[in-house]
């Protein structure tokens, strides 16, 4: 089960990586999640076929990796469980749009096929974003700057109890697959058909421990409402942090810059 055990561990890797004390790790909470919140405003209002112009958004999450000491790696991997999603969301463009638009070499690009390009690369790009600014924030954080810009109170409470219900639910599914190798004489895996009565054990199971993780908090005198978490002081470096985040994020969405690149170096 060591293989297994990792796998929880790893769940909650990036909110351990916010206790870093980079640079970027230090700047106000309020400051990363504005910018981020521009970041995908600008990444995801682009032409859905304008595959050249998501170029410029790549520096931004490259950028924040490197200067947070955080893994690449680690967050393309997790990034790239949301691409079936959007592959599936986006198979239909390649069937009924069929017009061409590029050529290279004797395949035929379709305007479907670019515009699923350009999904595919957008949805890595924005979890990307997302996953870079929690583990450069403690979540703690990041919630109490959704309570300063008055996001409604049961969208936050519901945020972090799902955040925290991952792992419940992965303990349990852990005891669950346990037992099943105990019982099933070397086999590792459930089959088809034995994977529903399992599916619905596993929710009974989670659903059980999370009531009992929720009467826990009550009888400490735990509210749903918004709670003080302290927060740096806004400094001059978060104003600058601010403008050239968000100020690049906005060029990039007004200025095709690959467009200018390449009349000025033409090949």
């Amino acid at each position: 089960m060591a293989d297994i055990r990792s796998k929880i561990n790893e769940l909650y890797a990036l909110e351990q990586l916010a206790a870093g004390q980079t640079a970027l790790h230090r700047l106000h909470p309020l400051g990363k999640l504005l910018v981020t919140f521009v970041y995908l405003i600008c990444l995801l209002s682009l032409d859905s076929c304008a595959l050249h112009r998501l170029a410029p958004f790549l520096f931004y999450p490259i950028l924040c990796a490197a200067l947070a000491s955080v893994p690449l790696g680690m967050i393309v991997r997790r990034a790239v469980w949301a691409l079936p999603f959007a592959l599936l969301a986006g198979l239909g463009n390649v069937y009924f749009s069929r017009a061409p638009v590029l050529q290279i070499g004797s395949f035929t690009v379709s305007a479907g096929m670019l515009s699923l390009a350009v999904l595919l690369l957008r949805t890595l790009l924005s979890v990307s974003a997302v996953l870079i600014l929690v583990s450069v924030t403690p979540f703690a954080q990041l919630t109490a700057q959704l309570h300063r810009l008055h996001l409604p109170e049961i969208l936050i409470a519901l945020t972090e109890m799902t955040y925290r219900y991952l792992g419940i639910l992965t303990e349990e599914a852990v005891n669950l697959l346990t037992a099943f190798r105990l019982r099933s004489k070397g086999r590792q895996w459930p089959n088809l058909r034995e994977f529903a009565p399992l599916a619905g054990q596993l929710l009974l199971r989670s659903a059980d421990r999370a009531e009992r993780v929720y009467n826990a908090m009550q009888c400490r005198c735990q509210s749903l409402g918004r709670r003080y978490v302290p927060s740096p002081a806004w400094r001059p470096a978060d104003g600058i942090f601010l403008i050239l985040g968000a100020g690049s994020a906005v060029l990039f969405r007004e200025w095709d810059i690959m467009t200018a690149i390449g009349e000025l170096f033409p090949w």
